[in-house]
């Protein structure tokens, strides 16, 4: 760190080291998905899956971050809740639960419907986990309207949080709960659904940037006589300090914390006696991110690799042109969104994969590693332009008009060929489509209890009969998720 850098204590405008942050974190996030959709069994390193796991973390503290800049002002006045805040984060909890929509068609939503699929739509990702938790903090902020305060509150609930939820994800916890709300408190399977980042404890992530957002407000945004209490250069060692103290604590004591303590045989089940509770062997086993040290080890790298990128923008020499990494952060949620659909819902669908051979699990490093170079790529540019079209707002409102429109058309005309094309061979659907029996009985086939096929020779002369080509991977695939079918006996 240069003398000047740590020196200059001009207040600060925008935080440099938590766009760095959340603009990585999307790159990283691209990576994340490609690979646990095409990388065969067994290839990912441990240091990568620990990686990996550092990008919903990183992306929930910094919205929690980004709260308290946002909403207290520099004289520490508290901005409206309405209408800005509360229509974009209406805005992105619309996104949020479209993701697990049924689909984006009318066809979707009722001939190709099935119970599970809606079912699907209260799955609580991590969207929908850092709109609630924004909420909570929102409400906080103005309950106590002093900054401070609120962000040694926010802290406060950051230790709470996962000192409680090892209590929350014991078997049966929330079972029967209102499906909406029941992911909130664990990712137990329930019913089919299982959350993804229920905000025990991922709560507590948001909480923690809410509480580094107000040190830093106080220290670099408010001014004294001109003057910001410390420097860029200083927080980011403040910050790269506390992480280190973190990880190393998180890290020491991540074990002791839930395994530590004594077993005791009770009607005949071992039970561990521990610090955070009674728990049986398979509870513990989902445990492991759940716990104070686990959350404590995740920060405190989060917050050393966040000031190392905050020092490096800070002393980098300021290049022209457009900034990707920049524009990724800006352009979070459409770089999620856009990811996700192109992955999930092109790349994946079964034309293309017959196409390319890209399927579940099929790839070793070199080909996921290359459609992982090229989503990103494609993703970064979409960012860089979508920001260039902000700078025109006529235009800006211009595309988004169109894209509506094109919406609402797919919506009405999409999805129809697709339950043609079931109603003509049930043997083939996946789905257990609530029409699928009597298509089956309209081409004298037996039903069954869900209208799904149990007979693999079925499903192949269905094939032939359409011209499918199946290889033999195809056809072995095919015949174990068939069979796969059957009750047992």
């Amino acid at each position: 760190m240069t003398a000047a850098a740590w020196a200059d204590r001009t207040p600060s405008r925008r935080c440099d080291w938590i766009d760095q942050l959340r603009g990585w974190a999307v790159i990283v996030m691209i990576e994340v998905h490609t690979v646990n959709t095409w990388l065969r069994a067994g290839l990912r390193p441990d240091w990568l899956n620990y990686l990996n796991g550092l990008v919903a973390p990183s992306f929930t503290m910094a919205a929690g971050f980004s709260l308290v800049l946002s909403t207290y002002r520099p004289d520490g006045t508290v901005r409206p809740f309405w209408p800005g805040t509360a229509k974009r984060l209406g805005f992105i909890l619309l996104c949020a639960y479209a993701l697990h929509a049924p689909g984006f068609t009318l066809a979707d939503w009722t001939v190709l419907s099935t119970t599970q699929k809606l079912r699907e739509l209260f799955k609580i990702d991590v969207l929908q986990c850092i709109v609630y938790s924004l909420l909570i903090l929102h409400a906080l902020a103005r309950l106590v309207r002093n900054p401070r305060t609120f962000a040694f509150l926010a802290l406060g609930l950051a230790v709470f949080i996962p000192l409680v939820s090892p209590q929350l994800w014991a078997t049966g916890v929330g079972d029967g709960l209102w499906l909406p709300i029941r992911g909130l408190f664990n990712g137990n399977p329930d019913r089919g659904v299982q959350a993804l980042f229920p905000l025990f404890p991922w709560f507590a992530f948001p909480a923690i940037g809410a509480f580094l957002g107000g040190i830093y407000r106080w220290m670099r945004v408010e001014a004294e006589q001109g003057r910001a209490r410390w420097s860029e250069g200083r927080f980011l060692a403040f910050l790269a300090l506390a992480g280190a103290l973190l990880a190393v604590w998180g890290r020491t004591a991540q074990h002791a914390w839930l395994w530590g303590g004594r077993w005791v045989q009770e009607n005949g089940v071992w039970m561990l006696h521990s610090r955070v509770g009674v728990f049986t062997y398979a509870e513990l086993s989902r445990l492991s991110n759940t716990t104070l040290p686990s959350v404590a080890d995740r920060t405190g790298f989060i917050l050393i690799a966040g000031a190392a990128m905050g020092a490096v923008e800070l002393l980098r020499p300021r290049w022209r042109g457009p900034n990707p990494v920049e524009a990724a952060s800006r352009e979070s949620l459409l770089l999620y969104m856009l990811h996700l659909n192109l992955i999930f819902g092109l790349l994946l669908t079964p034309p293309v994969v017959r196409l390319t051979g890209w399927d579940w699990h099929a790839l070793g490093w070199g080909g996921t590693l290359a459609i992982a170079g090229g989503l990103i790529a494609f993703n970064l540019l979409v960012g860089v332009w979508w920001q260039k079209v902000r700078t025109v707002p006529d235009r800006m409102r211009t595309l988004q008009r169109r894209a509506l429109a094109v919406l609402a058309v797919w919506f009405l005309v999409g999805g129809w060929i697709t339950f043609a094309h079931f109603l003509r061979s049930p043997e083939l659907a996946t789905e257990p489509y609530p029409f699928l029996n009597a298509a089956r009985e309209r081409k004298g086939l037996q039903p069954t209890p869900d209208g799904l096929c149990r007979d693999p020779q079925e499903y192949f002369r269905e094939a032939a009969r359409r011209h499918i080509r199946l290889d033999p991977a195809d056809r072995a695939r095919i015949t174990a998720q068939i069979l796969a079918r059957r009750e047992p006996g």
